[in-house]
């Protein structure tokens, strides 16, 4: 596969997930956004209704190596990371798209929301580590908003689950009812 069908096969990947996002959003916050432009930093440019653009940044959390996932899987027998583990790769992940941000080829910078997806562990395993406190680091970021997102019941239930870390205001887990496959 060549680096342009990579490129556009992730780019389809994250349409896709932001089309899952922007409807769990939407519920919980009651503003919508609708996609403007496909674009590299941040991967969208969205409006919401009142004219103002905001850019959406995805960046999927998961364990370092692909053998880490193996080794998990055949040695431990355990198909997802570890909490803590998980919790380090969310931070690092943060902290990268932080520099990211800052840059200069980045477009709105301080009206971006990042949204870290969880596809190497369910959410609610990590219900318990998210403390207030769990991310120090992140009072120092500039992103507008940051979310974890849990893609790992969208196949067999259509939906996804969220955590907002930003804002104060809808800071927490956001439960959303799941679908049933096939009605």
């Amino acid at each position: 596969m060549n680096e342009w069908t990579n490129d556009r096969a992730k780019k389809e990947e994250e349409s896709e997930a932001l089309e899952y996002f922007l409807e769990a959003y939407e519920q919980l916050t009651g503003e919508s956004y609708t996609a403007l432009q496909i674009s590299e930093r941040p991967d969208f440019i969205c409006g919401r209704r009142n004219g103002t653009e905001v850019g959406i940044e995805f960046s999927k959390v998961r364990r370092g190596h692909p053998n880490d996932r193996l080794w998990d899987r055949i040695v431990e027998g355990r198909d997802y990371m570890l909490p803590h583990v998980a919790l380090d790769a969310i931070r690092t992940t943060l902290l990268s798209k932080e520099e990211k941000r800052k840059e200069s080829s980045w477009q709105l910078p301080e009206r971006t929301i990042l949204i870290l997806e969880l596809v190497d562990i369910p959410l609610n395993e990590l219900l318990p580590w998210l403390k207030p406190d769990a991310f120090p680091d992140l009072a120092d970021t500039g992103f507008l908003e940051v979310w974890l997102v849990d893609y790992t019941g969208l196949e067999a239930y259509d939906n996804v689950e969220i955590f907002c870390l930003r804002p104060e205001q809808w800071r927490g887990y956001h439960r959303r009812s799941l679908q049933k496959p096939y009605g």
